[in-house]
């Protein structure tokens, strides 16, 4: 595993959070009580990576200052235009004021972003009232170097004269240097439940038909936020199947978490199906039955069939090795075997070279994550004894679990990064602490009736 994805993030004021700060490692967990901020940090990181480029076109003739100087002027607007924007549609807020935790003392919100092995941030987003602004620190990016390509690019001007301009196409690896992963993808929690009205993206099917057909395009009301960036991912996606069928593509690189999901898990394939030439595809659930080869439409399998469906088509079609991927309580409708089991697939996908982030309830999760960093410490033979492969292999350093939860002054969250103790893993405190709790109202319930019936 490279150091892909090693990026620190501090946040003060921002939503539920009042101060706190985690790095984005390989495979980083988030646990703690509802209406903790976890969410909110996971859609800020997921904002950060979107909004990186790799690439900048310029007019050569508008460089009036030193390259560098001028790509870094370049970057600030772009990365506040663009990340502003982020922030209004993901958080779905009319005013961004509305993102700065009520418990400030002023109405002020700060993010700074660090890069791998940096003590400077290269880029801060700060909030002030509905007025925000991000900026570019120029040392926080001293390391990155830039590639030039020049180009000629022919242009019609008045009168049909034909022009040619010359532009620099530089090459900005901004999420290289700074160890950002270079994509980044987002299952909501709601996405079994978006999932059900896939068939409504008909409209979608016929504007696009509309266009092709130099018809006037329809118009149909955009989805607000993250769901509707997912439903647009779903349509690439299918896309993404008839991709690889003209081109020949070979399997997934990410066929051992598959074989978790599928195989081990659902006993079955999540895929599309294009019946009597529908331009929009079918989800279905692909099993056999007394030797019977079965295709259940989505909407009509399991409640953990259609949980996992988005992440396993997600495998499938849209992710690659170097990007990343944010799913948000993987454990939702899930026995707890099967809980284990996509823990496992999750690792196995960090091995592949995913970055991924996750946001959890579930103690199962956590403890699953970190037998597969005691696995990594333990005799190869003792390992393979207990089934795993060297997929499923995580280093201590590989791996940060936070915990928010809420300040004793009940003034905001804040973010305590959990330390791996020797000999089990991460502590699981927070859910211990529930446990201990049924438990003592269990006693408390039933020690009077012992009594009662002479057993105490």
């Amino acid at each position: 595993m490279s150091d892909h994805g090693r990026l620190r993030i501090e946040i003060e004021n921002f939503g539920p959070i009042a101060s706190g700060s985690f790095e984005l490692r390989p495979l980083t967990l988030f646990i703690g009580p509802n209406n903790t901020g976890k969410s909110y940090a996971a859609t800020l990181a997921h904002s950060i990576v979107r909004t990186v480029p790799n690439m900048m076109v310029l007019d050569k003739r508008k460089i009036s200052l030193p390259i560098q100087e001028m790509l870094f002027q370049f970057l600030s607007e772009y990365l506040e235009e663009e990340m502003l924007d982020r922030l209004y549609v993901y958080f779905n807020c009319k005013n961004l004021r509305d993102l700065i935790s009520r418990f400030a003392s002023e109405e002020k919100a700060h993010v700074y972003v660090y890069s791998r092995d940096s003590e400077n941030w290269w880029a801060s987003l700060k909030g002030n009232g509905s007025r925000w602004s991000v900026e570019v620190n120029a040392s926080g990016l001293a390391k990155i170097e830039l590639q030039y390509e020049e180009k000629t690019e022919l242009q019609y001007e008045e009168e049909g004269v034909l022009t040619g301009i010359q532009l620099l196409i530089v090459q900005f690896p901004v999420a290289e240097a700074i160890g950002l992963p270079n994509f980044s993808y987002y299952l909501p929690a709601a996405r079994s439940g978006v999932l059900q009205g896939w068939r409504a993206l008909t409209a979608e099917a016929v504007r696009r038909v509309s266009r092709w057909a130099g018809i006037e395009e329809s118009r149909v009301p955009a989805l607000p936020g993250l769901i509707g960036e997912f439903l647009e991912e779903l349509i690439h996606a299918s896309e993404g199947l008839r991709r690889r069928s003209r081109v020949g593509e070979g399997a997934s690189p990410f066929q051992s978490a598959l074989e978790v999901l599928e195989e081990d898990l659902l006993k079955g394939a999540v895929d599309f199906s294009y019946p009597d030439g529908v331009p929009v595809p079918e989800i279905v659930y692909r099993t056999r039955a007394k030797r019977k080869k079965l295709e259940i439409p989505i909407q009509r399998a399991s409640s953990t069939v259609g949980e996992l469906a988005p992440l396993v088509l997600w495998i499938k079609y849209l992710l690659r090795p170097g990007g990343m991927l944010v799913i948000e309580e993987p454990e939702a409708h899930l026995h707890p075997e099967n809980q284990r089991r996509v823990a496992r697939a999750l690792v196995r996908l960090v091995r592949a070279g995913v970055t991924v982030l996750c946001t959890t309830h579930s103690p199962l999760i956590l403890h699953q994550v970190s037998n597969h960093i005691l696995a990594s410490r333990a005799d190869p033979a003792r390992w393979k004894e207990l089934g795993f492969t060297e997929e499923d292999l995580l280093r201590e350093e590989e791996v940060g679990a936070y915990l928010f939860r809420m300040r004793e002054d009940g003034r905001g969250s804040e973010i305590q990064p959990l330390r791996i103790e020797l000999g089990f893993g991460f502590p699981e405190d927070e859910f211990a602490r529930v446990f201990e709790e049924i438990g003592a109202e269990t006693y408390r319930l039933t020690g009077p009736l012992t009594v009662e019936l002479g057993e105490g």
